[in-house]
């Protein structure tokens, strides 16, 4: 006997019913908790974080592509440890960035009304 998922047609619309109440459920989640600590998301604000994710990558291929210069080749532990914090600045604010991104896509946080911001740069 096939299981009940294969041949009830109702299974199925109880299924994406449930999904569709916990994706809900998981908005409504986050847009309360998100908004307290987000209440307003400015354009200006956005394009602020933008920018310094553009600017710390600059700064670490920058020195990337430095490395070994001044030495012909040879790398310092030094010019490790520094590419190193660079990286794990730049990764920290584009995870950063691509989380309020997706917050925004999914609906969490809104943007304030446009036509009050300007860009920052």
């Amino acid at each position: 006997m096939p299981p009940i998922a294969d041949t009830d047609p109702g299974w199925y619309r109880a299924q994406k019913r449930l999904l569709d109440e916990v994706e809900h459920g998981v908005r409504e989640a986050n847009r309360a908790v998100i908004g307290q600590r987000v209440p307003e998301l400015t354009r200006d604000a956005f394009l602020r974080l933008a920018t310094m994710v553009a600017r710390l990558r600059a700064e670490y291929l920058a020195a990337a592509l430095s490395l070994g210069k001044d030495t012909r080749g040879a790398v310092t532990a030094e010019e490790i440890a520094r590419l190193s914090k660079l990286r794990s600045a730049y990764d920290e604010t584009r995870m950063a960035f691509e989380a309020l991104e997706r917050a925004l896509s999914r609906g969490y946080v809104d943007i304030a009304d446009p036509r009050l911001s300007r860009t920052p740069f």
